[in-house]
């Protein structure tokens, strides 16, 4: 209702102003000359807001909209995807998943962790089709995979697992490494061009990192932090793309390979 007084105001101010300044024009007069200098200024004064008011204001406020979308699309991408970073902060994602992540891998795979101990589990207590599988059909195209992992015997490990109140880490540790060695066996024995290796580091892994290809303009990289009272299956997962997160990228795949320079040969018995 104001808005529409204020603009009805404006008008007749407007109009009276331009009346009187015609009026007024040409005649002679100290008072006419003075009253055709108020008609136009009363005119002037508001037609000027009058039209900014209706038709540049308007523009003005799109084009400032335009520009603040415009930022807002190249800061803050409506999907995280978008900009390489993916996260899953529900926790571990499905073995299928895993399985899926891993699927596009052209030479090499790492993945390093304390004990693994999730990992063995999808070979042993998960359907062959969920995981088994599409690591054979990796190595089958020739893709080496490595796994490294805390040594059971680093006094590192030992005190790591008191911290957390756990002191059996060290051995569940050992019992993963069997078990991934046993698996790596069976692969050998099944001649796959690729190899799938299992390491000890004497670092203790402060994170769960799995790097797919590299030294690839494709490589992907899947982390997730160890973080005290929080499971593991509960920790968020984090996603990073080379493509377009080549900086962030390169220090899990810097902190990869020292773990992988740093380790050796499980050789359990």
């Amino acid at each position: 209702m104001l808005s529409r007084f204020r603009i009805t105001l404006a008008i007749c101010v407007l109009l009276g102003g331009l009346s009187l300044a015609l009026v007024s024009n040409g005649r002679e007069g100290f008072g006419w000359s003075v009253l055709n200098e108020l008609a136009v200024f009363a005119a002037a004064g508001v037609a000027i807001p009058f039209y900014y008011d209706l038709f540049l204001r308007d523009a003005e406020r799109q084009r400032f909209l335009a520009e603040m979308n415009q930022l807002l699309d190249d800061r803050l991408p409506v999907r995280e995807g978008d900009r390489g970073l993916t996260v899953h902060a529900q926790g571990r994602p499905s073995p299928t998943e895993k399985a899926a992540f891993i699927a596009g891998a052209n030479s090499e795979i790492i993945e390093v962790g304390i004990s693994l101990r999730s990992l063995a589990g999808l070979f042993v207590s998960r359907p062959e089709r969920d995981f088994t599988g599409p690591v054979r059909r990796l190595l089958s195209q020739g893709v080496n995979i490595t796994y490294v992992m805390a040594d059971p015997e680093s006094v590192l490990l030992g005190e790591y697992g008191r911290s957390i109140g756990d002191p059996h880490l060290p051995q569940r540790a050992a019992d993963s490494a069997r078990q991934l060695l046993e698996i790596a066996r069976g692969f050998e024995s099944e001649g796959h061009p690729g190899g799938l290796r299992v390491r000890f580091t004497r670092q203790l892994p402060t994170a769960y990192i799995s790097i797919v290809d590299p030294e690839s303009e494709t490589g992907r990289c899947r982390t997730s932090p160890y973080l005290a009272g929080v499971r593991r299956s509960d920790s968020p997962v984090l996603d990073i793309a080379r493509s377009t997160q080549p900086e962030l990228f390169e220090r899990y795949a810097t902190y990869a390979r020292t773990a992988l320079g740093d380790s050796t040969p499980v050789d359990l018995p």
